[in-house]
């Protein structure tokens, strides 16, 4: 079956030297481009080097944008050319990018925008869902207020992004913004809904002292997927034996349910591994888990798998091949190995070495962190497209 074909209108920051994408539009893209056949067109100054490379980056199938101004360009007026102009945008709306949108409107099934400066490039016909992804309030921001007129200014873009977010049949957010966006006054029926229920799975976000954990590493995942115990079986198969008998005493710890008859006996065969039947992301906490194991080789979605380890805080060591798939900046914030020889002296280092790893469990932690709500969100934004596809 064909991947449903998903057009996603954004804008730039231009508020830097280098006008690029945003922090949680490169992450909500990065996670829907793994199921979804995503157009972007990107509103503002952009380069063509710019665009190529977030397409390879972020696995977007065609991206653009980045045209220059023509002779007679329409000009946003009123509220809305107040948000512009705080974005560092100019106000107006180019006709080339508009036109490129319209004409392949009818190829799109949904459209998701997440800035009030993409709203005039909303085409007309597009079949299913129209969904905004509010990432921040424009109404709220300290650059709206500015001036003697600030006040009188804030009320007519609240009532403009009132009335943007009305109109599309879904508003996704993260925590921090819902509660932004229900005070605009839009109904919480649009805003919340079961697709957008918190997941029971998700991570803890309590980091232990190096004193705290013990002589164990983890894994944790659903080994019902075969992908999932794919990359398990690659590490047991050139990884553990090294790694145990250079660390006596140590133990591996696979958390996940759905085990088949085969792993089980796989696992149960060493007299140190010990399978948890459990989906409770406490249980790596209570095992005072030292380094968790995430190769990464064969996964699909391993932003998620790579996101939510990070944001455990617990170290997380992994693979060159396996970061590589992951559309995330992380190098800094995991420990990567080359190789499995390089992977088993990564795994000794960070076992004995405390400074390093607290050094890696709190730079994991901020970066995880930041990122979990915006991946949730592409989540739950996922199975709401799915279940307009099917």
């Amino acid at each position: 079956m064909s991947q449903h074909k998903l057009l996603y209108i954004t804008s730039v920051n231009a508020q830097g030297d280098n006008a690029t994408l945003r922090v949680p539009t490169q992450a909500l893209l990065s996670a829907l481009s793994r199921d979804f056949d995503i157009s972007l067109a990107v509103v503002g100054p952009v380069s063509q080097t710019t665009l190529n490379e977030l397409r390879v980056k972020l696995g977007i199938t065609r991206v653009t944008g980045g045209f220059e101004r023509g002779l007679e360009e329409p000009v946003v007026s009123g509220a809305l050319k107040s948000v512009f102009e705080s974005s560092g945008l100019e106000p107006y709306v180019n006709g080339r990018l508009k036109a490129a949108i319209q004409r392949r409107a009818a190829d799109f099934e949904s459209v998701v925008l997440d800035s009030l400066e993409a709203t005039p490039y909303l085409p007309l016909g597009i079949p299913g869902k129209t969904i905004y992804f509010a990432q921040e309030i424009a109404s709220d921001a300290d650059r709206i207020r500015r001036g003697f007129l600030g006040g009188r200014r804030i009320k007519r873009v609240k009532e403009m992004e009132f009335d943007a977010l009305s109109r599309c049949d879904r508003v996704f957010a993260v925590p921090s913004t819902a509660t932004q966006v229900l005070a605009l006054g839009l109904p919480l029926g649009k805003l919340l809904d079961e697709t957008t229920q918190p997941s029971a799975a998700r991570p803890t976000i309590s980091v232990a002292e190096f004193s705290a954990t013990r002589m164990r590493i983890g894994y944790v995942g659903y080994l019902g997927n075969e992908q999932n115990v794919a990359s398990l079986t690659w590490f047991l198969d050139n990884v553990w034996n090294a790694i145990r008998d250079a660390v006596p005493g140590l133990e591996f710890h696979v958390i996940g349910q759905d085990a088949s008859d085969a792993l089980v006996q796989k696992l149960t065969d060493y007299g140190d591994i010990f399978l948890h039947r459990d989906n409770r992301d406490t249980k790596l906490t209570e095992l005072g888990l030292r380094v968790m194991i995430e190769p990464l080789l064969h996964e699909p979605h391993t932003e998620a798998k790579l996101v939510n380890a990070l944001a455990r805080g617990i170290p997380v060591a992994t693979t060159r091949e396996g970061l590589s798939r992951a559309r995330l900046d992380a190098g800094d914030a995991v420990s990567v190995a080359d190789s499995s020889p390089h992977m088993v002296l990564n795994l000794r280092r960070l076992l004995s070495e405390a400074t390093l790893w607290q050094a890696l469990s709190e730079r994991s932690q901020r970066i995880g962190s930041s990122l979990l709500p915006y991946h949730e969100v592409s989540h739950s934004m996922r199975r709401l497209l799915k279940h307009v596809e099917s």
